[in-house]
């Protein structure tokens, strides 16, 4: 064997020796899957409130929300929303601002989660005309309950789908402000 093989043998062995080091040491810098115990997230909501009252038009919800995983299924979600429906052919609304705190479970299916919970929260109302509140606020009990699916787009981030009806106590004139939300937000886990 020549001096240049004994040279190219040499490299060839230690480049296979390092391949399997290299995948080691990869794998231990890997982050851990998301949701894992112990993660948590925050978000952003945006879509369609539907009424259940009929005196109501449908209204654009916002939320934002953090979420906290006790296992990589069971998570916790504080949350606060704004939604104000407008009433039908009025220039009036009933502004509704709902502090909610709700247990999700999810199901791993690759980058795809889907997820369903409910919970319970308090729905700040005021009724407004032409944006300027009127009469008294009024802060109601309420139950939320639905599900929908994360899509993981990587490791740290994921868009969300969610349907969720909240049943909320009528305020004292007897309007209902209850409804479902249809939601699309983005996920920023951490």
């Amino acid at each position: 064997m020549t001096p240049s093989h004994r040279g190219t043998l040499a490299w060839t062995l230690a480049a296979l020796l390092a391949v399997p080091a290299t995948d080691a040491w990869a794998q231990r810098r890997r982050e851990p899957r998301q949701p894992h115990a112990g993660s948590s997230a925050i978000g952003v909501d945006a879509g369609l409130f539907l009424p259940d009252d009929e005196r109501f038009d449908p209204a654009p919800p916002v939320s934002a929300y953090y979420e906290y995983y006790f296992t990589p299924r069971i998570s916790v979600r504080p949350e606060i929303g704004w939604a104000n429906p407008g009433f039908v052919n009025s220039r009036a609304s009933l502004r509704q601002l709902p502090f909610r705190v709700g247990v999700n479970y999810n199901w791993e299916r690759g980058r795809w989660h889907p997820f369903a919970g409910g919970g319970i929260g308090a729905y700040l109302l005021q009724a407004k005309n032409n944006g300027t509140p009127f009469g008294v606020a009024q802060t109601k009990p309420g139950f939320s309950g639905g599900g929908g699916a994360e899509y993981f787009v990587n490791n740290h981030l994921s868009l969300k789908g969610e349907g969720r009806i909240h049943s909320v106590e009528r305020i004292s004139d007897g309007t209902d402000p209850s409804g479902v939300a249809l939601t699309f937000g983005v996920k920023r886990y951490f």
